[in-house]
């Protein structure tokens, strides 16, 4: 193997580097994306961390929104039946005064607003399945750490080739430092 030529090699498949590729060379490691290019010298990176992590945040907005998708679907069957006894007790829709006709008005309306609640708390659940998903997922990061500053990578899901990367990496760094 000559000096040049990398000695690994991870491209992001996912997340807001997607497509990017991070590439070791003895010296330095280099992290190409689509329209930009940094290249950092072995010397002066301090330390290499890689994790598996899950974010807390996705579990936490996952489980409001499946408690607010349970409200929405057991007060729809009560609301509608409540809304329509209402407006059924206001009288008959042939009598045009004003305060029985609006009342009447915003009975219907808000009955069609609860006969919707099943709809939206279908989508809050699949919403909430999502956050689910994507928080036991996780994602792997690697941190790239120098004196002042740290960098950080992520890949989707519990990835073996990062990790894999990130050992090459540090041994890189233990040569270097010997």
């Amino acid at each position: 193997m000559t000096h040049d030529g990398p000695l690994a090699e991870f491209e992001i498949g996912s997340g807001a580097q997607r497509g990017s590729r991070l590439t070791l060379y003895a010296n330095r490691l280099l992290h190409h994306g689509d329209d930009s290019m940094e290249v950092v010298p072995l010397a002066q990176l301090a330390a290499v961390r890689v994790a598996f992590a899950r974010d807390p945040a996705k579990l936490n907005w996952a489980i409001g929104l499946l408690v607010l998708a349970l409200i929405c679907a057991v007060i729809s069957g009560p609301l509608q039946g409540w809304l329509s006894g209402a407006a059924a007790r206001i009288g008959e829709p042939a009598r045009r005064e004003s305060l029985d006709a609006v009342l009447l008005g915003v009975f219907g309306a808000m009955g069609a607003l609860a006969s919707l609640l099943p709809a939206l708390a279908a989508a809050l659940a699949a919403a909430a399945a999502a956050l689910l998903t994507f928080f036991w997922l996780g994602v792997t990061v690697l941190t790239l750490a120098f004196a002042a500053t740290e960098r950080s990578y992520e890949a989707r899901g519990r990835n073996r080739h990062l990790i894999e990367f990130a050992q090459t990496v540090a041994e890189q760094l233990a040569l270097r430092e010997d």
